[in-house]
């Protein structure tokens, strides 16, 4: 059986120690939603060789960021997610976790056309982060474009960051002449996309098959499983998730999702095991 010390990972950094407390909140806690005591949040950071100063300091900042909320009972200190948080990845959940689809596409796109102030920098960062999430990406600065129907979650983002100045349609209508066309691909950036999916997969390729073999101890499943969620949100948040048709003959982004959702599924059971153990409320 596979243990902690058969794998060594890299130090880990300010913000991957954040991306990993949120994956742990989302995934293993999201459904619960009650206050976690702090000491058992940085046990459970303990575990991806975080130091409880650090760990500390990552509730902090997390609680900065308006992703954490924290109460206090007496001299007990717990976190949970801010109810924005828990939108954005159950929301997020559903797309980290889909099956491929092979269907044939439509041929309709999804676009959004929207003016914010220039001095508005922080809106218009988050706007275009969430577009990105959404799958659309820039054909201009403000007319952003998706192959699929993203117009009821554009239209959402939309009412929910309180921009008013904005369109969205579906058509099938949107003729790219050379030039624009030439620089969504560019922003595709394809080739860079298929050389990421194969780094995930010679990343975890070997760890994949111990976990289907359940080959894994708790502590190692909870560990493997939790940076490959995180690593492959980072991945899709990064891909526009194009058609067939847009796409390199063996793309290896269906390869990547499969190895993922079955390693996923193969650790969720000892992986959430050992959370409810290091976070034991009791």
């Amino acid at each position: 059986m596979l243990t902690d010390s058969d794998e060594r990972r890299p130090p880990v950094g300010r913000a991957r120690a954040q991306r990993l407390l949120v994956t742990l909140l989302g995934d293993y806690w999201r459904a619960d939603r009650e206050p976690l005591p702090s000491g058992g949040l940085v046990t459970a950071l303990s575990e991806f060789d975080i130091a409880p100063a650090n760990a500390r300091a990552t509730l902090s900042r997390l609680t900065q960021r308006g992703l954490l909320e924290r109460s206090k009972e007496g001299r007990h200190t717990s976190y949970r997610l801010t109810d924005p948080a828990w939108q954005i990845l159950r929301r997020g959940a559903r797309r980290i976790f889909a099956p491929s689809d092979e269907s044939t596409w439509d041929g309709l796109w999804t676009l959004i056309a929207f003016t914010l102030p220039l001095d508005d920098a922080s809106q218009r960062r988050l706007l275009r982060a969430r577009l990105r999430w959404l799958t659309f990406w820039p054909l201009y600065d403000g007319t952003w474009v998706t192959p699929h129907d993203r117009f009821d979650e554009a239209r959402d983002q939309l009412r929910e960051l309180g921009i008013t100045d904005a369109v969205v349609l579906r058509s099938r209508d949107l003729e790219l002449l050379p030039t624009g066309r030439a620089r969504l691909e560019a922003g595709w950036r394809i080739d860079d996309l298929a050389g990421a999916y194969r780094d995930f997969l010679a990343r975890h390729r070997r760890l994949a098959s111990r976990a289907v073999e359940g080959g894994l101890a708790p502590r190692a499943a909870l560990v493997h499983r939790t940076e490959i969620v995180d690593d492959w949100r980072a991945l899709v948040g990064n891909d526009p998730d194009l058609p067939a048709e847009f796409l390199p003959p063996s793309f290896p982004r269906a390869e990547a999702r499969q190895l993922f959702l079955r390693t996923a599924e193969s650790l969720a059971e000892p992986a959430q095991r050992r959370f409810e153990e290091l976070v034991d409320t009791r």
